[in-house]
């Protein structure tokens, strides 16, 4: 078994200095301690953030008998006594001194992706809403063509400046495709990780408003999500929404071909053809005269697989791979998974679950979207807090409220501080309650009152952001687990 990376190249990329003279063998890469093994020799990289620094836990890991240690220059020259002891003590572990561990982490991720992904089709995903659905359904049309295990990517939601360079370090290198999702917390988020992957494939899926909070309009994140196309080369291509009012702006320094997708996007162009919204069972289309039954409900699922579609096309996938993809593909947990399941009081109903993240966009799209559903009962909306929005928080949580008072769902329980500024302009608030905190208390309280008008074939969405715990309602709603 082949070590990562070689000593000279862990040195190179980092521009770091050896503590001692250890040989250089890591098979792992991690940044929090509780997820070293003694199974596999491991590289340590401490981070130091607002709350906590990492470096307290290096101990831990050598317990641990991780193999290579990277320390911050500041850490070490404030502690440099207690660092070359240790290092005296444990000779057979490589120490590396850096300038910043972040940095030294995201450039020996980018050296590893150099050095084993060069005959590999790299793809990046990002966007304000969508990525990791879209991921999904890029993974399972890629595996269609090249097969199971020959496509790496992104593992849960480890996307992030931290998430994104552990994840290329489980690259084989014998993968014929990598799939990697890009998500931002921060300005150049996006662009220090587009560095490590160097995607010759890049879709944006929309420019919303997610993290408008932290970068304050949504020119500037669309400044920062087109930094993912910054490598496509003149034969890649990159992927956006036609719709989509930064789509030109995000795209105007591409070297590779731009490909637009869209609903509107003609089928003469896209050769895609929509049949039918199925309305919560997905919707049915022909790609290239190929009939496709997405299972996903939702219009802005079908426009996650229309991306998907082209850019599966642009690598030369056939309409059967990509049917075979996109119909085994099924909601990833909280993300608007739907399901038919019985309440406590014995009624069954549609619940969509939709906990995992929130903000207006995604906010909006799932509630427009029970507003078009036919032949159901009642509308029983749960709804919470959107975080990260910052100063916008007031305006687009009063925009959920006025969306509201549109659609006219039958009950509406609004959960979280921020949630008032929704209830504030409802007109409705016979059928509607504000709860200012997702507590135990309150969510039994919401349960029992559904419990008790529920009827058969009602629908119950469940959508915020994922701290406000929203699916803690759903075992007090039936009883187990969805």
């Amino acid at each position: 078994m082949e070590t990562l990376l070689t000593k000279q190249e862990l040195l190179n990329a980092t521009s770091g200095i050896q503590i001692g003279n250890a040989e250089c063998c890591f098979f792992d890469v991690q940044t929090d301690s509780r997820n070293v093994t003694e199974a596999l020799p491991c590289m340590f990289v401490p981070l130091i953030g607002e709350f906590q620094n990492g470096h307290k836990y290096i101990p831990d890991v050598l317990a641990k008998k991780a193999s290579v240690i990277l320390l911050n220059d500041t850490e070490y020259t404030e502690n440099k006594e207690f660092y070359e002891k240790l290092a005296a003590e444990n000779s057979q572990v490589c120490f590396v001194r850096v300038k910043n561990t972040l940095h030294a982490l995201q450039n020996a991720a980018e050296a590893y992706v150099s050095k084993k992904c060069q005959k590999m089709i790299r793809v990046s995903i990002t966007g304000s809403s969508g990525k990791t659905t879209t991921k999904e359904l890029m993974v399972s049309v890629a595996r269609a063509h090249f097969g199971e295990d020959a496509v790496a990517y992104t593992k849960g939601n480890l996307n992030s400046e931290t998430g994104l360079p552990l994840s290329v370090f489980k690259i084989r290198g014998d993968e014929k495709i990598g799939i990697f999702e890009m998500g931002m917390n921060r300005e150049n988020e996006i662009g220090e990780i587009s560095k490590v992957w160097q995607s010759q494939y890049g879709i944006i899926t929309n420019i919303g408003t997610a993290h408008i909070g932290i970068l304050g309009s949504q020119q500037n994140i669309a400044k920062e999500k087109r930094k993912s196309l910054d490598y496509i080369p003149e034969n890649g291509a990159a992927f956006v929404w036609d719709d989509d009012y930064f789509g030109d702006f995000c795209t105007e320094n591409v070297k590779g071909k731009v490909v637009k997708f869209g609903k509107d996007v003609l089928p003469s162009v896209s050769g895609v053809r929509f049949i039918e919204d199925k309305g919560l069972f997905g919707s049915v289309f022909a790609v290239d005269g190929v009939e496709v039954h997405l299972p996903l409900s939702g219009s802005y699922n079908y426009l996650n697989a229309l991306s998907v579609i082209a850019c599966a096309k642009e690598l030369g996938f056939s309409a059967e791979e990509i049917k075979t993809g996109l119909e085994k593909v099924s909601a990833i947990s909280g993300r608007m998974e739907v399901k038919k399941v019985k309440l406590l009081n014995s009624r069954e109903v549609i619940l969509i679950k939709d906990c995992y993240n929130a903000n207006l966009d995604s906010m909006l799209k799932v509630i427009e979207f029970c507003d078009g559903l036919k032949q159901i009962g009642k509308k029983i909306f749960a709804l919470a807090d959107m975080k990260e929005l910052g100063t916008e928080s007031e305006k687009s949580h009063k925009a959920v409220g006025q969306t509201l008072n549109e659609v006219k769902p039958d009950y509406t329980y609004l959960i979280g501080p921020e949630m008032k500024f929704a209830f504030d302009v409802l007109e409705n608030k016979d059928s509607s309650w504000w709860f200012e905190k997702s507590s135990d208390e309150n969510f039994s309280k919401i349960s029992e009152e559904i419990n008790k008008y529920a009827c058969d074939n009602d629908v119950i969405l469940l959508k915020g952001s994922h701290s406000m715990q929203l699916e803690k309602l759903v075992p007090l709603l039936t009883g187990g687990e969805y």
